[in-house]
């Protein structure tokens, strides 16, 4: 309402055109000119057809017989990328990949370049069908024109439209990847096009097939799952149109945005879905005897993930699409009545999952098209939702095994997280161990902060595995979410995936054996609900029964799946490009449209509601004069914000809130925290005017002469509410943290020291935000000859690294800090906003508990919150809080990051070569370097065929797209020495801290 009082109020809108205006009129004549538009230009509207499925009978005396299924609404492809390529946002395509390389200098002064994937327009798969396209043939005989790749990026989802109801849309969208992930990424950048909505099998039709098929009464289930699997590849059959293979071979010439004709050859690189979508485009079975897509392993190996054995046998074993054993058994299926769940079908598809369903697109594209390589990885789904969440739940487990009292420990302090930016890590409000309605940022959040929390809560030997295991889960997070990947990550990724293989294993059998686990009454309820529904159809509660035993479960997709991102990110470039959250992201749009009908012909009227927004935009584009005017005023606005953004901080110049310095020290005289106050501003004051670099402000040679050149401008200084820092992410972006004295004040910035093993950074406690006009008449200061200037400074608590603990990758921990204690003469002081890289998240060490030591008061002081008397006597240093966070504490940082590389070169250094040594065997141990493991591998490879059918009998019926007990596929059961004797860095201490 209040942008169309706006619109209403604005001089050069008339309201006397509003006069006989009708909402319904204008819409149909919004169709109708999209309808002439698609006419005689881009024939890219929706349209609307009707798909058949071709059912058995299941006698062979009786035919099959082709069922019609209505309201496909669909948009030709060809169309869509012609549009694409046409439309203004093809002016920030890449026409031609490339390969990205950084130029590194080591601490010799060597330079060497190392590989950097970012998108996918420099991946391994880009560049490859690049090349492909010189043979590529055309046409015409005597083109001359530019051979370019349409990379196509394919998401598939079913999602609900409405909170109650059955309401649902089955949307496919369509990206590509020519366009920077950035841009495809922002919901309103119009990068997402809709490529079909894909119906349901109608209940009528469904009655129809019952009276057909003679084995509904006893192979309903399979009937229903088979059907689905034609209707999902008749639809993809029909999409890709003898047009479509006509363009796909010899091209397409499309005038693109720039006025250029190029010929146009599109390219199928992923389609992103969820696993019972992905079994579909594989046509396997849902958590078959092989349940991946990409290969042939058994399920019962599933849990061997990272071992060299389970390397050698993806290898080995790779996913091959048997066209002509499906082609045969479709004939005994088709013409000999043979049930579609037959002995004789079992023994032909059963050793490879596969299903009796022609696969669209290798029918279309041709047999030597990689559909597994399409099928990438779903980090969301796969990890956050999936090993994740299981392992999370485990845990909620053994918890309740070991106590009520653990659990509630758990949530309460889970509720004492602070949060971290805007949105980067949220207030846990409710009790996490419920899990109720978590969405997967969700447990994002949680896995971010479970170290801390987790700490202590279980037995010694369970506690020390479950640390490292936290640690290497969170750094594989951290890794494989990664915006911008160099060789150097990929090669850690490869080496956590091994780690973690190898303690999640350990940690199986430990809990398994130590902890008594059952399921918690919410997974149990759940149980009995689906076991009553499956049952008698009914959506009662169930009877009350005892909760079963439940254990770890890693005989699953998902976890099998984690070897796949190395070589999915070298081939199409970091997760995030190729994450189903992008498709997620595009449900709000179905959504917002659906309630803007009258719910009634769904896809239909979302189909037209969202060619109106197309169409409009279109319009403004051939008008040009709204266009401009944004285009202006945005441009006003880049430039506003990039100038902004170049500043490495922003202060508010507000002096409402002033402070006399004289009645200000008066005030707080028996505050220890502002002990020597003024004295300490001065030391600060003079060495930033006499351009001294900043060592902690340790300004020792100060005398009391020296400070009493130093005033204030009016004898006050003014207090400001934030600090808004700047800096660059390790993927070369700008971005910014707020500083907030009452909830986020604490800063990290580059440590002082550079002997060899120094900790790379310092860490404080931001107590306020000041800024003063400042005058010295000191000779050396630089305000003798320029006059006042006006200073910012923050006044900071200072932490310490704590004493003897070891921390980073080697060892699996986390860096620990407390305050420093106030007898300490530099355990306040002020910091230049300058020498702030960014903010931290510090989560307090529950375990270590709180202290009043560090400083010694009860009363009310300007260094604790209102309420507090204590402290808490450490904290964890959060560095997966987020992905630039992470790459601050990766050896050599990330691209964006240019002035840590020499610490984290001293920090290697310092280590002798016998804890180098020692630090290797520990990763050797985690990384499960068996030596004898291979003697075997020849004889499990041939034995695991025979135990496929032995241990298989149960496995699932076929993914029909619909909800299951197991949708995602990974079922509801879903190093470990003391750090103390890893190789480490030794620190020096000064009173019980790090020294500063």
């Amino acid at each position: 309402m209040d942008k169309l009082a706006h619109i209403l109020q604005r001089p050069d809108f008339n309201v006397e055109e509003l006069q006989g205006y009708n909402a319904q009129t204008a819409n149909k004549k919004v169709t109708k000119a999209d309808e002439d538009w698609t006419q005689n230009q881009l024939k890219d509207s929706f349209l609307e057809t009707t798909v058949e499925i071709e059912v058995p009978s299941g006698d062979k005396n009786i035919p099959s017989k082709k069922f019609e299924i209505p309201q496909l609404l669909y948009r030709d492809p060809l169309s869509v990328i012609c549009a694409a390529f046409s439309d203004r946002l093809a002016s920030q395509f890449h026409y031609t990949p490339f390969k990205l390389f950084q130029e590194v200098t080591d601490e010799n002064g060597n330079t060497s370049s190392r590989r950097i994937y970012s998108d996918v327009y420099n991946s391994d798969v880009f560049i490859e069908e690049h090349k492909k396209l010189r043979r590529a043939p055309t046409d015409d005989p005597g083109c001359t024109r530019e051979k370019v790749v349409a990379a196509l990026m394919c998401w598939s989802d079913a999602t609900q439209l409405a909170n109650f109801g059955t309401a649902k849309l089955w949307p496919i969208y369509m990206m590509f990847g020519n366009l920077s992930k950035y841009i495809r990424a922002s919901p309103n950048s119009g990068a997402v096009h809709h490529l079909a909505y894909i119906p349901g099998i109608p209940d009528s039709v469904k009655h129809e097939i019952s009276k057909f098929n003679v084995n509904w009464q006893t192979q309903k289930k399979e009937i229903i799952a088979h059907c689905n699997r034609e209707l999902y590849h008749a639809i993809l059959r029909f999409l890709l149109n003898d047009e479509f293979i006509h363009a796909y071979t010899y091209g397409i010439v499309i005038k693109c945005f720039d006025g250029v004709e190029r010929r146009i050859y599109p390219r199928f690189f992923t389609w992103l879905a969820d696993y019972p979508e992905k079994v579909l485009l594989a046509t396997i079975r849902d958590f078959g005897s092989c349940p991946c897509p990409r290969c042939l392993c058994p399920k019962s190996k599933l849990d061997q993930m990272g071992t060299n054995r389970d390397m050698k046998l993806r290898q080995r074993k790779f996913r091959t699409f048997l066209q002509d054993k499906v082609e045969l058994v479709r004939k005994w299926i088709y013409r000999q009545g043979t049930k579609i769940r037959g002995i004789a079908v079992e023994r032909v598809l059963k050793a490879t999952s596969s299903v009796p369903t022609t696969n669209a697109f290798l029918d279309r594209l041709g047999p030597d098209f990689d559909l597994t390589r399409m099928l990438v990885v779903d980090l969301m789904h796969e990890f956050e939702l999936g090993v994740w969440k299981a392992l999370f739940s485990h845990l909620i487990r053994v918890l309740y095994a070991v106590g009520q009292q653990s659990v509630e420990s758990l949530d309460n302090r889970f509720r004492q997280i602070p949060t971290f930016g805007l949105d980067t890590i949220r207030a846990f409000a409710n009790n996490a161990s419920e899990m109720k309605k978590l969405a997967a940022r969700d447990f994002e959040d949680l896995l971010q902060c479970s170290i801390p929390v987790f700490e202590g809560l279980l037995p010694d030997e369970a506690h020390n595995m479950l640390m490292t295991l936290l640690y290497r889960a969170a750094e594989w997070h951290a890794l494989a979410k990664l915006r911008m990947h160099s060789e150097d990550t990929l090669q850690h990724l490869e080496t956590v995936t091994q780690q973690l293989g190898k303690l999640m294993r350990k940690f199986r059998d430990l809990s398994n054996s130590a902890f008594q686990t059952y399921e918690t009454e919410r997974e149990g309820a759940a149980r009995r609900r689906r076991q009553q529904q499956q049952a008698t159809g009914s959506s009662g509660s169930g009877q009350t029964r005892d909760n079963f035993r439940k254990l770890l479960n890693l005989l699953t997709y998902k976890w099998h799946a984690l070897p796949d991102y190395v070589p999915s990110i070298r081939w199409f470039g970091p997760t995030d490009s190729t994450s189903t959250q992008v498709g997620e992201l595009a449900h709000r749009v179905v959504k917002k449209l659906y309630s803007l009908g009258n719910k009634k012909k769904d896809p239909m009227q979302i189909g037209r509601k969202l060619r109106h927004i197309e169409w409009a935009k279109r319009a403004l584009d051939r008008r040009g004069i709204h266009t401009k005017r944004r285009r202006q005023q945005s441009l006003l606005n880049t430039e506003n914000a990039a100038e902004l953004l170049a500043a490495h901080h922003h202060i508010g110049r507000s002096s409402k809130q002033k402070y006399d310095i004289g009645a200000f020290t008066q005030n707080h005289r028996n505050d220890p925290a502002a002990k020597n106050f003024w004295p300490k501003l001065q030391d600060h004051l003079l060495g930033r005017l006499m351009n001294r670099e900043f060592d902690g402000d340790t300004h020792e040679s100060f005398t009391d002469a020296d400070r009493n050149h130093v005033r204030l401008k009016g004898g006050h200084f003014c207090s400001l509410k934030t600090c808004r820092i700047n800096y660059t992410t390790y993927d070369v972006r700008r971005d910014q943290d707020t500083i907030n004295p009452r909830n986020h004040a604490d800063v990290m910035m580059l440590s002082g020291e550079d002997q060899p093993g120094a900790h790379p950074y310092w860490y404080a406690r931001v107590l306020g935000i000041y800024r003063a006009t400042v005058i010295s008449s000191h000779p050396q200061a630089n305000t003798a000859e320029s006059g006042p200037q006006d200073l910012e400074f923050l006044w900071v608590r200072w932490l310490g690294v704590a004493p003897q603990h070891r921390s980073g990758s080697h060892c699996a921990r986390l860096p620990k800090v407390g305050f420093v204690d106030e007898s300490d003469p530099f355990a306040f002081g002020f910091l230049d906003p300058a020498q702030v890289i960014r903010a931290c998240h510090l989560m307090p060490a529950f375990n270590d508990g709180r202290t009043g030591e560090l400083l010694k008061t009860t009363q009310r002081t300007l260094a604790r919150k209102p309420g507090e008397t204590d402290d808490w006597s450490y904290f964890y240093v959060g560095i997966f809080v987020d992905r630039d966070m992470y790459m601050r504490y990766f050896p050599g940082g990330g691209v964006g990051h240019t002035t840590n590389r020499k610490f984290f070169a001293n920090v290697s250094s310092a280590n002798s070569d016998s804890e180098r040594d020692e630090e290797l065997a520990d990763i050797d141990i985690l990384g499960d370097a068996d030596p004898e493991e291979d003697q075997d591998l020849e004889d499990d490879l041939d034995e695991s065929e025979s135990e496929e059918d032995d241990d298989n009998n149960n496995e699932g019926d076929g993914s029909d797209g619909s909800d299951s007990n197991d949708k995602d596929g990974s079922n509801d059961n879903d190093d470990d020495d003391d750090n103390d004797d890893d190789g480490g860095i030794d620190w020096q201490w000064n009173d019980g801290y790090g020294s500063l």
